[in-house]
C-alpha cells in the first residue's frame, strides 16, 4: 500500500476531508515522519508507524504546518503500567511483554497496528491475549503537555493505559524554573485544546490496507518476542 493509496482510506475511516490529509501527509513525509520512496509503483510500502504517525497527526488538531511536532511528542508519551496503582502491582494484561512495561505510545500504536493488519487481533497464539475492542483518546493542547489514554478491552475484562509528555523545555529542568517556563510558554497560545478519539474500528479499517507485508513482519517480530521468553 503506497501513500497517495493510504490517504484516502484514512481520510474515509476518520470522516475527514481528503485535502486536509493529503496536507497532512505530505508535511509528515517532508519531516521524515512518512517513509519514503520513488514517486508512483517505485513509491515505498506504507508500515505500521505511518499509520500510527497519520492517525495521531489528525487526531492532534491545530495547524497543518505543527502536526509534526504533535506527532513526536504524542509518539513519546509514555507510560509505567507497573505504576498505575500506588496500593497494588498493576493487573498485568495477559502475557503482552509491551503492556507489562514502561513503554511509549508509538510503540504501543505500532503494535496494535502490525497485529491486526497480521488479523492475529492480539490472539492466544500469537500476542497471547485476546483484545477485541478498544478507545485510543488523544488531548493535545500544543503547549505544555500531551496526554493519551489507551482502553482495552478483552471481553471479561478492561485495562486503561495513561500516556503523558510534557513540553520538550521541561526535560531535565528543575522543578523551580517550571512555572516561568509554563508562562512563556503559553503566552499568546490561547486556552484551545483539542481531544479526539477513535475505536477499535479505526484499527481494524486502516490495518487491512497494509497487506501480506504486514503479516510477515508480524511473525518476524513474534518470533524474537518468543526467542526472548525462551532465553
Amino acid at each position: 500500500m503506497k501513500l497517495s493509496e493510504l490517504l484516502p482510506i484514512v481520510a474515509s475511516t476518520l470522516g475527514l476531508p481528503p485535502a486536509s490529509v493529503r496536507v497532512l501527509g505530505a508535511h509528515l513525509r517532508k519531516h521524515g515522519l512518512i517513509t519514503r520512496g520513488g514517486r508512483g509503483r517505485g513509491g515505498a510500502e506504507m508500515t505500521p508507524t505511518d499509520l500510527t504517525n497519520l492517525l495521531l497527526a489528525a487526531m492532534s488538531g491545530g495547524q497543518a504546518k505543527d502536526a509534526h511536532l504533535a506527532v513526536i511528542r504524542l509518539r513519546e508519551a509514555s507510560v509505567d503500567p507497573r505504576s498505575e496503582r500506588q496500593d497494588e502491582p498493576a493487573r498485568p494484561i495477559e502475557d503482552h511483554p509491551m503492556f507489562m512495561r514502561p513503554h511509549q505510545l508509538g510503540e504501543a500504536l505500532d503494535a496494535i497496528f502490525l497485529s491486526y493488519a497480521a488479523e492475529d487481533e492480539f490472539n492466544d497464539e500469537g500476542y497471547g491475549f485476546p483484545i477485541t475492542n478498544m478507545f485510543l483518546t488523544v488531548h493535545s493542547p500544543h503547549t505544555l503537555c500531551y496526554e493519551a489514554d489507551l482502553w482495552l478491552d478483552n471481553g471479561s475484562e478492561d485495562w486503561t493505559l495513561r500516556y503523558h509528555r510534557n513540553h520538550p523545555d521541561f526535560d531535565d529542568l528543575p522543578r523551580d524554573q517550571w512555572q516561568e517556563t509554563a508562562r512563556g510558554l503559553v503566552a499568546g497560545k490561547g486556552d484551545l485544546a483539542f481531544t479526539a478519539r477513535v475505536t477499535s474500528n479505526t484499527f481494524y479499517e486502516l490495518a487491512e490496507a497494509l497487506g501480506q507485508s504486514a503479516g510477515e513482519e508480524a511473525n518476524r517480530r513474534l518470533a524474537a518476542v518468543l526467542d526472548r521468553r525462551s532465553a
